[in-house]
Parts: structure tokens; sequence; C-alpha cells
């Protein structure tokens, strides 16, 4: 096998869904650029001028790709996902926002209003914020185990055509700058307010458990969120 046609007809489906379908079409089409590349060489003609003939005989590529787009009556089935991911997403991160909001606030409160004991409410912030964490990671969880098996294809692999993931990439890479901002802020606010210096790098541990729960379990690309 030509490992010129090799890496051509895999860059070509790099993007296609992972289907069964897209399977066979890219051994077909590999098996055909193969066949047409042996049979030029065997008229005499370099590899250069075979590999570039056995494209051209492949025809439009285009054509053979869009066969690969899924079936009109699973597109809304994999929009209504989409819809469901997003949304479930946005809640998780909005959910772990607010612990780490109750975190700084409750002890802040507390202590500015006169209202019960700041280290009672600092307890209550922690609590409240694991538990906010706990629900949005079960959240994701949730949203990543429940894709239907027949959509799931056309989620995790998209065409080209289909999704940019520039807008995407900037868009995570944003947040989790911010996100890191944030936790820099919690960090040194909860050690000067506290002074227990010694134990509360913890919250770069749960930080960093965090992002990567979100990562692992919203399906994204983790080079995005560099």
């Amino acid at each position: 096998m030509n490992s010129k046609i090799k890496n051509y007809v895999d860059v070509l489906f790099n993007d296609v869904p992972k289907t069964r379908k897209a399977v066979e079409l890219k051994e077909e089409i590999l098996a055909d650029l193969n066949e047409h590349f042996e049979a030029h060489i065997a008229q005499g003609k370099s590899e250069n001028q075979a590999y570039t003939e056995a494209l051209a005989d492949l025809g439009d590529i285009d054509e053979l790709l869009s066969s690969l787009a899924p079936e009109r009556e699973l597109k809304p089935k994999i929009d209504k996902y989409r819809v469901k991911k997003a949304r479930n997403t946005a809640i998780a991160v909005m959910l772990i926002l607010l612990g780490v909001i109750l975190l700084c606030a409750l002890p802040s409160v507390s202590a500015v209003f006169g209202i019960g004991n700041p280290a009672k409410a600092g307890i209550l912030g922690f609590v409240l914020m694991m538990t906010c964490i706990a629900i949005g990671i079960g959240l994701l969880i949730y949203t990543k185990m429940s894709v239907p098996q027949d959509v799931e294809p056309f989620l995790t692999h998209h065409t080209k055509e289909e999704f940019s993931g520039d807008s995407n990439s900037k868009f995570w890479a944003s947040f989790f700058k911010l996100y890191w901002l944030i936790v820099t802020i919690i960090y040194l606010f909860v050690s000067f307010e506290t002074g227990d210096w010694y134990i509360t790098w913890i919250i770069w541990l749960i930080g960093s458990a965090v992002k990567h729960a979100i990562i692992l379990f919203g399906g994204l690309n983790a080079d995005e969120c560099k």
C-alpha cells in the first residue's frame, strides 16, 4: 500500500464521523486509489504521476463525502441532543461558579452584617460549594452518558463544512483563563481571610479537578481549553 495515498485518505476522513458507512467508504476509496496507482505504475509512469492521476481517477471527493451526512430523520435527534448538551453544560458551569461564590460570600456577609458565626458560615459555604460542584459534575456525567448511540458519531466527529472549531476553541480558552483568575482570587481571599495557608492550597486541587471534569464530561477537546 502506498503510504502517500494512505496519508491522503486519512486526512480526507479525519473530521468525518466514524460510522460504519464511513469506514466502509474509506476502505473502498483506499483500495480504488491503490489499484489505480499500481495500474499507472505498470504503464511506466513515475510515482508522482501515478499518484496524481490516481486522485484524478477518483472523481468528485465532495460528492462521495456528502453521502456520509446523517439521514434526514436523524438530524432532529442530533440537533435536540446538541441543545440538551449545551444547556446542561451551561447549567453545570453556572452551578460550579455559584458554589465558588457561596464559599466566598457567606463568611463575608456573616462578618459584615453580624449574622451568625463567620467560621460556621465558612463551613456552610464550603459544604454548599461542594454540593454545587457535585451536582454540576453529575449533570455533565449524565449528559455524556445519555447520548443516543446512533447520534454519538455525529457529535464526536464533525465534518469541516458542518463545524469549525475556531470559535469553540476561542470560547473555551477564554473561559478557562477567566476560570483560573477566579480560582486565584478565591485562593488569595480565603487564605488571607482565614490565615490557613497550610491547607488552602487544596483550592487549586479542587479547581483542577473541576476543570478536568468539565473537559471530560462536557466532551471538550483538551487542546481547546489551554
